[in-house]
């Protein structure tokens, strides 16, 4: 227990003074009698009647032979690991790491300004993926969609068993049907977005994201989320009644103000996109 300085002091002037004995101090205030009496032989003695703990000074027992070993081997592109290693581990790994910490401090990353780019048409680009999400008796349920860039529509938002080539198409021709017409398709780089898709693309132009890179499909992966999310209320019974739920979330999306488009919902930003274009 931690006692204060003056909590010290008390007590000592009341033993000092013949006031109250050691034992009933220890009985009143719950300290023990060998740390009473530790308190008054210091105050006797003339030293601080609390004695405050130094700070050991550790002192490194590495050699400096050692030493210029590990700042070689570091300097020479070496790990911290495998200049372990080659010293044959005579020395902690934790002391390496410490000292390549202190001779070579890591440099300070410039910092990135990422620029968002976003299409100012609408329906100039459609960003499409496949998502899976476990439904009842953990049978596979399998969505696809396509997203606008520059209004944050949503199209085609259609479940499947699961994600073929002739699923993909079937969504595709459903967001052609709904969109009328687009210039350009963002996907990953799936087996069911590959040559026989490419096929059905007549006038529309396939891009691609980067290999392993999903932020390139930024959009996509954020809508994925929210639709499972959305799915996660609900029991969702078969492919029938997914495709149910997700009319009404495509419609509620749709219809819905987004922070992103200042508080306007996708249904009123791709009207205006159309008209401006138009104009």
């Amino acid at each position: 227990m931690i006692y204060s300085d003056d909590f010290v002091d008390i007590v000592v002037a009341r033993l000092s003074s013949s006031e109250i004995s050691a034992r009933e101090l220890e009985r009143v205030l719950r300290v023990p009698r060998k740390t009473i009496s530790r308190w008054l032989k210091r105050k006797i003695a003339g030293k601080p009647a609390r004695s405050k703990p130094i700070p050991k000074n550790v002192q490194n027992k590495t050699s400096i032979s050692v030493l210029n070993q590990i700042k070689q081997l570091l300097e020479a592109g070496k790990s911290s690991i495998h200049a372990w290693i080659e010293l044959k581990r005579i020395v902690c790994l934790r002391t390496i790491q410490r000292y390549k910490a202190e001779w070579f401090p890591p440099k300070p990353k410039p910092k990135v300004i990422v620029r968002r780019y976003e299409r100012r048409k609408a329906l100039s680009l459609l960003h499409t993926d496949w998502a899976t999400k476990r439904i009842k008796d953990g049978k596979r349920c399998c969505f696809s969609f396509y997203v606008d860039d520059a209004s944050r529509k949503l199209f085609a938002l259609h479940a499947y068993p699961r994600a073929t080539l002739e699923n993909t198409i079937h969504n595709f021709k459903l967001a052609k049907k709904q969109a009328k017409y687009f210039k350009q398709v963002l996907s990953d780089n799936g087996r069911v977005y590959m040559k026989n898709y490419d096929a059905e693309l007549i006038g529309i132009k396939h891009l691609r994201t980067r290999v392993h890179n999903p932020k390139c499909n930024g959009k996509a992966e954020a809508l994925v989320k929210k639709v499972k999310r959305f799915l996660k209320q609900f029991v969702v019974r078969d492919i029938a009644h997914a495709n149910k739920l997700l009319k009404r979330y495509q419609n509620e999306y749709n219809r819905t103000p987004h922070t992103s488009l200042n508080y306007q919902t996708p249904n009123q930003v791709f009207k205006n996109k159309q008209k401006a274009v138009e104009a």
